[in-house]
């Protein structure tokens, strides 16, 4: 084992356990926990996907059984996405977050930290910096980048607009000494203003394969005359629902009465997306927001899967990918990120299309779910990359070891 080290993980928007959802963060604090680190994660007092507080008894009680310590620093909340609360809390959180880096008794060996929150990675980065601790920064989403969706302006004026940030955003990645990410894409980003990084290193969010197939022997595949096509995740800006939603409406009425598309999530677009659902007459299930346990049957359950994204969005490669892949399902793409379409493509996972293409949409599903040969080797194909790459049981000791080695 190696020597045994103070590590300092902070994870604003991380998912604790018991709350819905799965984080990476909670799970390397866990990990690195077993290996003999004396781990501390650093979160917020709020919970960013349901916008609401912590409750503190469920804290107290988490506190005690966790094996790491966890630490929690207060923010204000808000209740959208986007827009000046959110701005407002954030800020309020680097601050108290400032307060606490600023009378830490025992000095961090290596300090692991998630990007965004921007306000936070800056804070954490200039501490590292001045305290030349070495200082891992992990990549989930690229800010300001993936709000460029939301600002419904020309592109120049959009750049101008985000300029301060992007060159925020710049100087944080300046700081790192460890670059993690969720895609290359994402790594790619950050390498091309931080050359002196000592790693680059992309590890897919990915899933626990483990776990995830043990949630699947709770139920076997009921027989179900139903052909499924799901979509997990946020309903949002830049996720393209609308499309699947036109081409599975388009398809009941063509006859394919069977086909039903199940939207497991939750987000600031659902009413609009079930308004269009209800108008089309479309055989659209809203489930909600499931515990992951009751998500997975499901999802395999289903015949394809639906990585629906707009154009425009940077997401690269999300939480769900791994959740697809592991399922075994042929996958719908409209992602234009480069990385995730040559994956497709090279690995045979499924077909991509244009966001908004109804068209070419329905002619994709028509021809999966007449071909039931073709679903299975799409199938089996992403199954054997999930295994390969986002399996975080394998593939996260690629995270361990940069800790364990991080020196400035």
């Amino acid at each position: 084992m190696s020597h045994q080290k103070e590590v300092l993980l902070v994870a604003p928007f991380t998912i604790l356990p018991g709350e819905k959802g799965f984080s990476r963060f909670t799970y390397i604090a866990n990990k690195l926990s077993e290996l003999g680190h004396n781990v501390t994660l650093v979160t917020s007092s709020f919970q960013h996907p349901e916008k609401k507080f912590r409750d503190s008894d469920h804290l107290s009680v988490l506190t005690n059984t966790l094996p790491y310590k966890l630490v929690i620093i207060s923010e204000l909340g808000y209740t959208r996405n986007v827009g000046f609360d959110r701005i407002k809390s954030h800020r309020h959180f680097a601050k108290q977050l400032a307060a606490y880096l600023k009378v830490l008794v025992k000095k961090p060996d290596v300090i692991y930290c998630a990007y965004p929150m921007m306000g936070a990675a800056y804070e954490v980065g200039k501490y590292a910096n001045n305290k030349c601790i070495p200082f891992i920064i992990d990549v989930q989403d690229v800010w300001p980048e993936s709000i460029k969706n939301t600002l419904r302006f020309p592109e120049p004026i959009t750049d101008t607009l985000l300029y301060p940030l992007t060159w925020y955003a710049n100087r944080i990645y300046q700081m790192a000494d460890f670059v993690v990410g969720v895609s290359e894409s994402y790594v790619e980003r950050v390498q091309q203003v931080n050359q002196h990084a000592k790693s680059y290193l992309p590890v897919f969010i990915g899933t626990d394969l483990g776990y995830f197939d043990s949630c699947n022997l709770k139920e076997s595949k009921p027989d179900s005359d139903e052909f499924s096509i799901t979509y997990v995740g946020t309903l949002s800006y830049s996720y393209d629902i609308e499309t699947v939603i036109k081409a599975v409406a388009r398809l009941n009425r063509k006859g394919y009465t069977d086909i039903i598309f199940n939207v497991l999530g939750d987000g600031p677009l659902k009413a609009r997306f079930q308004s269009v659902a209800e108008e089309l007459d479309a055989n659209v299930a809203f489930k909600g927001y499931l515990p992951y346990e009751e998500m997975i049957p499901l999802l395999t359950n289903s015949d394809l899967a639906a990585n629906a994204i707009t154009k425009g969005a940077q997401q690269s490669i999300t939480n769900k990918i791994g959740d697809y892949l592991a399922s075994g399902l042929p996958v719908l793409n409209s992602s234009q990120n480069e990385e995730f379409m040559r994956i497709v493509e090279e690995r045979k996972l499924g077909y991509s299309y244009e966001p908004g293409d109804v068209d070419k949409l329905v002619e994709l599903i028509e021809m999966l779910y007449n071909n039931r040969d073709l679903r299975k080797v799409c199938g089996r194909n992403a199954r054997r990359l999930a295994e390969e790459k986002f399996d975080r049981r394998t593939s996260y000791e690629h995270i361990y070891s940069v800790v364990e080695g991080a020196t400035v």
